[in-house]
């Protein structure tokens, strides 16, 4: 099982940072909170996980969206 679950993480960092690499000039500043969200995180979740502030991780979130 610890295996398995090593694996995945490993897979999930990866795929993480292929989806980081993709990003667009535009969104390097706001990319963590763009990542997140296109996989279905919501703001609350992201500002958690990143230690940010919830409005300004909806914010990042908004502005991405509107540039794309």
């Amino acid at each position: 099982m610890a295996d398995t679950m090593h694996e995945l993480v490993k897979a999930t960092k990866a795929v993480f940072l292929v989806q980081l690499q993709g990003l667009e000039e535009r969104d390097k500043r706001d990319k963590a909170e763009v990542v997140l969200a296109r996989a279905g995180y919501t703001a609350a979740e992201i500002a958690k996980l990143l230690n940010r502030g919830q409005a300004a991780v909806a914010k990042s979130i908004e502005r991405a969206r509107k540039a794309s």
